[in-house]
């Protein structure tokens, strides 16, 4: 079996966006390629069979993203785009190909089938040549009225509105039912009837985003609007059940700031809400498990037969539960859930293993329908347990392919970025690249890491400090279960804040050979004015700000501590990452450079902050190509 190599991911098959047919009978979803030629991502979108179990591509389409069934389990797709039309296209089962079925003089972001002769459509304006011309000509500046300014992968945020419609079939007209100019639609749902919108609104003050949302109750038949709860949750989505009440999940931030894990509630139209999951259900909602090798969006909440379906991440696994109409909760399918799709006896779903990325599987008969293995040889992970901090905390290690036991390896210290996300048993390209090219990769889940309740991801103002001691400790451990690392060729590295980490480790010890530091926060209060989230983010993550209490925020600044790194160091940062902006890796590598410490830095033009998980393919391979060809040079031992 060939090695696992830097260019295997323009092999990979991604599979997302998993849909179901009224019928139960078909399967639809995404296969997303790299593509070198082009530098880009392919999305085909793709029928599958349940009965016969096949799967065949229904468009030649690279670039389908927006798809449903309709009522009559037609297949409806956007086909295609131009400066005046959103062309949507209708696919039957048969084999032949799909047909234009309607189209819309907007560019059209969502769509679902009411199927009372209607679509509920979700749009915002065509640019008309006027429009276009003008801002053609001005594009050589911008003018910043609203804070947040710009949003990663996105770039500056646009007075662009979006705005609610309905589409009726029969005569192809549209009905606008709300604009969204000066708020955000962050969610929404419409109840059976399909005569009451919930609305979760984005509100400002003084063009400030605000960090709750109000929800909002708009009956279709009279055009009447109601704020039914206002400015009290961070909502995550929302559903209507059958007794027209809203099931919604949400936090209030009281315990936990930002990074609080939800809970889930129920309210009647009026705003009257109870909790409806137990508060001890402490868990992360969605799937936060890292990952480099999956691609779009995955399904985390969904509303069928008078249950509430979900997606939590919990010790080390994202896990699909069930709450019924008796609130009951109840574990549906362990292990690592990507996506999942309803029926009434069975559940569909993708799931990714240690040596398989996103495959299909269904919950009945526990089997694989769509398989998706790595064809490449695998380093072995194994697991442990070590004491950090007043916790018991998951350890895990990947061995080299070939390992002897009798042998010493150069080793790598890998730290997750958030804090709030997890590493786990899965596939992790970037991993095995390293364990077939003769590394010991460790890494761990240290205080601040999702899965294990709000107690333990809060680190709110201790950044540097526990999370640090975990690390430490963790690798400590490691080196005494596993003779095999080589503590005198040691690396450690790490994007966002595994960056942040990786800063702060290389200004706290020299026990490292070499580093690299990837779209790092090193100064916070420099991000709070600059990154997209930074105004809310650093003073809760740091229980600081500039203004009152600037020396506690910079003193869980690396940057303050930079002048201790003896560490060669190596930055990695994209010029047009907005959540940790590019200013942050060039304050550290600019105090290394003054040490006199090897360093060295590569920017990414025209990439963000999702280089290591959706950056074009020639950027990704030329991220890790740099990241192995720096700590070859220094854990690699020379030939004699």
């Amino acid at each position: 079996m060939e090695k696992t190599k830097i260019n295997d991911i323009l092999t990979y098959d991604f599979y997302s966006s998993l849909e179901i047919s009224n019928d139960e009978k078909y399967l639809a979803f995404l296969k997303t390629n790299a593509d070198l030629d082009e530098n880009k991502y392919n999305s085909y979108l793709y029928l599958f069979d349940i009965e016969n179990n096949e799967k065949y591509k229904v468009s030649d389409n690279k670039n389908i993203g927006i798809f449903i069934f309709d009522e009559n389990d037609n297949l409806i797709y956007k086909e295609k785009s131009d400066d005046k039309f959103d062309y949507f296209y209708k696919k039957d089962r048969s084999m032949g190909v799909g047909s234009l079925e309607f189209k819309i003089d907007k560019n059209v972001s969502y769509i679902k089938d009411l199927k009372n002769g209607y679509y509920l459509i979700k749009a915002s304006d065509k640019l008309k040549e006027d429009e276009k011309k003008k801002q053609k000509e001005n594009s050589f500046y911008k003018e910043v009225t609203k804070l947040p300014f710009w949003f990663n992968g996105t770039g500056y945020i646009d007075n662009q509105k979006q705005s609610l419609y309905l589409f009726k079939k029969e005569d192809k007209s549209l009905q606008k039912i709300r604009d969204f100019e000066n708020e955000s639609l962050n969610a929404f749902a419409i109840n059976k009837n399909a005569n009451k919108l919930a609305l979760v609104l984005g509100k400002n003050d003084n063009k400030v985003s605000r960090l709750k949302d109000d929800l909002v109750i708009l009956d279709l038949e009279n055009k009447e609007e109601k704020i039914i709860i206002e400015n009290e949750f961070a909502y995550y989505d929302l559903f209507f059940n059958d007794k027209d009440e809203i099931i919604f999940v949400a936090s209030d931030m009281k315990k936990g700031g930002i990074n609080e894990d939800a809970f889930i509630y129920k309210s009647n139209l009026t705003g009257e809400y109870k909790k409806i999951s137990p508060d001890d259900f402490d868990k992360s909602f969605g799937n936060s498990i890292g990952s480099d090798a999956r691609y779009e969006a995955y399904r985390t909440f969904f509303y069928k037969n008078n249950k509430f379906y979900f997606v939590v991440t919990e010790k080390e696994e994202s896990k699909l539960y069930s709450l019924d109409e008796n609130e009951n909760i109840k574990l549906e399918i362990s292990g690592c859930v990507e996506d999942f799709a309803i029926a009434n006896d069975n559940i569909y779903y993708f799931a990714m293993t240690k040596d398989r990325i996103s495959h299909l599987k269904e919950k009945k008969n526990n089997k694989i329908l769509l398989d998706n293995k790595i064809n490449s040889s695998l380093g072995k992970i194994e697991e442990f347990f070590y004491e950090s901090n007043g916790d018991k905390i998951r350890g895990y290690v990947l061995l080299p392919v070939d390992f002897d036991k009798n042998k010493k390896y150069p080793t790598i210290l890998s730290i997750h970025g958030g804090p709030k996300t997890e590493f786990s048993n899965i596939f992790h390209h970037e991993h095995q690249v390293f364990a077939n090219d003769g590394y010991i990769i460790i890494y761990t889940n240290p205080h601040g890491s999702s899965g294990n309740g709000v107690k333990y991801s809060d680190i709110r103002g201790k950044y540097g400090t526990i999370d640090y001691e975990d690390l430490m400790h963790f690798t400590d451990f490691a080196i005494k279960k596993y003779p095999q690392i080589d503590e005198n060729n040691m690396g450690v590295y790490g994007g966002s804040y595994g960056g942040f980490m990786t800063n702060w480790i290389v200004s706290h010890t020299n026990r490292f050979k070499a580093a690299n530091s990837q779209r790092s926060i090193s100064n916070w209060t420099s991000f709070y004015g600059v990154s997209d989230i930074g105004y809310y983010f650093a003073p809760d993550q740091t229980g600081a700000n500039p203004w009152d209490n600037l020396e506690k925020m910079w003193e869980q600044s690396p940057i303050k501590h930079a002048k201790n790194v003896k560490t060669p160091t190596m930055f990695i940062h994209s010029d047009e990452d907005y959540r940790c902006p590019l200013e942050q890796g060039l304050q550290m590598y600019t105090r290394i450079k003054e040490n006199g410490v090897d360093t060295k830095m590569y920017i990414f033009h025209g990439e963000n902050h999702e280089l290591s998980r959706s950056g074009k393919p020639k950027a990704r391979i030329k991220r890790l190509e740099k990241i192995k060809e720096w700590f070859d040079g220094y854990l690699k031992w020379k030939e004699k």
